[in-house]
């Protein structure tokens, strides 16, 4: 019998049962029925069509799935369940063909056990937000500048952000017009409307989010997409709540109760005193000589990293305050630190060793994915994978 049948098979049996009976009743009808009534079979459409042996011009017409359903319904849920298995195959073939020409489906199973325990925490970057059309922090930061203070302040800035020095020059920016600043983030990362454009909502990864997370989701992100996915999202509505700065609002002991609640370290679009984006804003929140874990901030970033396993979602990685963090705890010993997972674009052969060094160093297990001009389904391929397995969907244990 067929697993999709055997939940509702006891009540579908008395149903049946008493179907069967009252049909016998009318046996000598049936009997006619079955010898004289007219029954073609269409090339489109309905495919059955039946003439009542009453009136030529009435006619009866039944789609195959439901005569199968009807009247053979374990036969119907034996083909379906193979049709599922033919699709899942499909489905995941690119995936499971690039994990294994990578070496890389141990640790896949790795992050799978994870998600099994209902540990894993998504950290989501603004990679994962462009597909919805914002901006990653670069590309705003050079479009802040320039309305601003035109060409002249856009070169100015434009070979500190090839550095990777985004904090300086956010704060270079916010110094020269506070008001101005506050206002670009609040309207650049609003929620934006479906049909301002061609782009979905909701980028594929923020729609797989309600899944993956049973307890806690952080992001860099100002735009409130996670929080208007998990609302419209039945039964995962969010809990909590930490914005940036924000101090005594019980994230903490929300966090460990298992809830489902949401960090925004770099604050919400439309509470600009929450805003962690200038280098002051960082100091502010971390601390200026070092990670002070008096703060809010954290001190809940900490807490999340030694008791969750973290899923790097659209981040690239390098050299931030976030990962000068976890350094710090990790040297310090203390704790027992879970591992930790990474989907990161493939690198060049040659940067593949030192990025995996620095990451595992931090308990981080990067999981490689392809990119071919621009194009980063492939992470969404690994993600819906990893889901399906997890909940036994889709069994991966045979090409391991």
């Amino acid at each position: 019998m067929s697993k999709l049948f055997q939940d509702s098979h006891f009540v579908i049996e008395r149903v049946e049962q008493y179907l069967s009976t009252k049909l016998g009743e009318y046996a000598d009808f049936n009997n006619e029925l079955n010898l004289s009534a007219t029954v073609t079979v269409e090339s489109e459409g309905p495919k059955v069509s039946i003439h009542s042996m009453n009136d030529s011009s009435v006619v009866y017409q039944y789609d195959v799935s439901d005569i199968l359903y009807w009247v053979e319904r374990d036969t119907y849920f034996d083909e379906l369940e193979k049709w599922n298995g033919i699709k899942l195959e499909e489905k995941h073939y690119l995936a499971v063909k690039f994990l294994k020409e990578t070496e890389q489906v141990p640790l896949f199973l790795d992050l799978i056990d994870a998600i099994k325990r209902q540990r894993v925490a998504p950290f989501v970057g603004a990679g994962v937000a462009l597909a919805a059309g914002y901006p990653l922090w670069g590309k705003a930061l050079e479009r802040l500048a320039k309305q601003i203070g035109g060409e002249e302040l856009l070169a100015q800035i434009k070979h500190e952000l090839s550095n990777n020095h985004y904090l300086e020059v956010a704060e270079l920016l916010y110094q020269k017009n506070e008001a101005y600043f506050d206002n670009f983030v609040q309207t650049e990362f609003r929620l934006k409307a479906a049909q301002e454009d061609d782009r979905p909502l909701f980028p594929p990864v923020i729609d797989l989010l309600p899944t993956l997370a049973s307890s806690c989701v952080i992001t860099t992100n100002f735009d409130r997409l996670i929080e208007k996915k998990f609302d419209q999202t039945k039964g995962s509505s969010l809990n909590g709540y930490m914005y940036g700065k924000q101090e005594q609002n019980g994230f903490i002991s929300q966090l460990l109760k298992g809830e489902r609640c949401l960090m925004k370290l770099h604050g919400d679009a439309a509470q600009p005193k929450s805003y962690v984006f200038t280098e002051s804003q960082y100091d502010e929140a971390y601390g200026i000589n070092g990670i002070d874990f008096s703060k809010q901030l954290p001190r809940s970033l900490r807490q999340i990293y030694i008791s969750h396993s973290l899923l790097f979602l659209g981040c690239s990685l390098e050299k931030d305050r976030t990962l000068e963090l976890f350094e710090s705890v990790k040297q310090e010993g203390h704790f027992e630190i879970p591992d930790h997972f990474a989907f990161l674009p493939l690198p060049k052969p040659s940067d593949v060793a030192d990025k995996k060094g620095r990451l595992l160093s931090l308990n981080i297990k990067p999981i490689w994915y392809e990119v071919k001009e621009h194009d980063h389904s492939m992470l969404e391929k690994c993600l819906e994978l990893a889901l399906d397995v997890a909940s036994k969907k889709y069994s991966l244990r045979s090409v391991s």
